[in-house]
């Protein structure tokens, strides 16, 4: 086969023809389910995010009430304020790993998370509370207009400077909003040192962290072997990891384990739905199961209930999940 070659379901767009494609046998219908933020959730858990966490569990709209929050606006909603919801929805699914403002802005210009390109205008910075003095602060550090520089672009420089300035504000928004996270990302530098490299074991909650290693709720292990260090041109420590050298620092350990930990909730449920129906595809953290059509609305509620059922190594994490079924796929939800 070429390099090319397969397919990426998670390409597939919804509504798509090639989606449809995909169907149930005749007498069969397909239940398709995936878990709501479940990433944001794990990471609200595992840092101790208590304001995070009720609002996960409240049950109402998680985008606008951490908006709420990251804005300062208790009425904060998607009628009042769409496009702050949207910027809140953007950090609460992007931002958790460390992500800085320039990669952020470059990810918004060419369609974050597969929604559509963003360019934030005047308009919007004003929202944000931005002003001349804090774009002329912005621009007082050398970093800043060099990574301002590096953003590829076709929008005019002063355009682009309004949209940079704005994802920088959403980030430290974000950040103030988030302090357990950060501290999670501190914790995680810190254990790269102490527990991957020197062999010190330290337990947090569900994870165990060994050498070279974090011991997943599972029995399986994050491996980090050939982990070393180096001081970089600020004389900082740089650690790097495998026969390739793959950088590795808090963000970052905490992106491998808060996805780790996601898949395994993601593949409890699936154990747990696979005693009755057969499961015939995942997609990212979406399960879509084979079912009788006479049975589809009973298995409808089962494998909700399979797939939000709260793990013994996790208590009080707050689990939701998006459910349908349809002949074909692309019709489920």
């Amino acid at each position: 086969a070429s390099k090319g070659s397969g397919l990426n379901l998670q390409n597939l767009k919804r509504g798509s023809f090639l989606r449809k494609s995909i169907m149930a046998p005749d007498g069969y219908t397909l239940v398709v389910c995936d878990l709501s933020q479940i990433e944001p959730r794990v990471l609200a858990w595992l840092a101790d995010y208590d304001a995070l966490l009720n609002i996960f569990s409240s049950g109402q709209d998680a985008y606008a009430q951490f908006g709420a929050q990251m804005f300062g606006i208790p009425s904060l909603s998607k009628e009042s304020h769409p496009d702050l919801r949207q910027s809140a929805k953007s950090a609460l699914l992007g931002a958790g790993y460390g992500m800085g403002w320039a990669s952020f802005a470059a990810q918004l210009l060419t369609g974050f998370l597969g929604a559509p390109p963003t360019r934030y205008d005047k308009m919007f910075a004003k929202q944000l509370g931005i002003n001349a003095e804090y774009i002329g602060n912005f621009l007082e550090w050398d970093d800043n207009t060099k990574r301002l520089s590096e953003i590829p672009h076709t929008c005019a420089e002063n355009e682009l400077l309004i949209h940079a300035v704005s994802a920088k504000k959403i980030i430290d928004k974000y950040r103030d909003a988030a302090q357990p996270v950060v501290q999670f990302w501190q914790l995680c530098q810190e254990l790269i040192q102490r527990s991957l490299f020197e062999g010190r074991p330290y337990h947090h909650k569900c994870l165990q962290f060994e050498k070279e290693k974090i011991i997943l709720p599972n029995g399986m292990a994050l491996k980090y072997p050939l982990l070393k260090g180096n001081a970089d041109e600020k004389n900082r420590l740089q650690w790097a990891y495998g026969p390739d050298g793959k950088k590795l620092y808090g963000g970052k350990l905490t992106e491998n384990i808060v996805q780790a930990v996601a898949r395994c909730v993601m593949t409890d449920g699936m154990l747990r739905i696979q005693t009755t129906y057969p499961c015939v595809l995942t997609v990212h953290d979406e399960v879509v199961c084979l079912v009788p059509e006479a049975e589809a609305e009973d298995a409808k509620t089962w494998v909700l209930a399979q797939m939000v059922m709260e793990p013994k190594y996790m208590p009080g994490i707050p689990l939701a999940a998006e459910i349908g079924f349809a002949k074909r796929y692309g019709d489920a939800k």
